[in-house]
């Protein structure tokens, strides 16, 4: 959770609204908070699905 509330600017937008995240930001995020690499798997599973549900309310679906 934490990781994906780092990653709150650094959102996508399109013409029709918020695309998904920049995922060249997230191994820095992973970085900065020392993340161990045995969790990056992990971490990244849970951001995806957090990244799908936030696109549906952001994009009013």
């Amino acid at each position: 959770m934490e990781v994906f509330a780092h990653l709150g600017t650094q959102w996508r937008i399109g013409a029709r609204g918020h695309v998904g995240l920049d995922y060249a930001a997230i191994p820095v995020v992973l970085q900065l908070l020392h993340v161990p690499p045995h969790e990056h798997a992990d971490v990244f599973a849970g951001i995806r699905i957090m990244e799908y549900a936030a696109l549906a309310q952001m994009n009013g679906e």
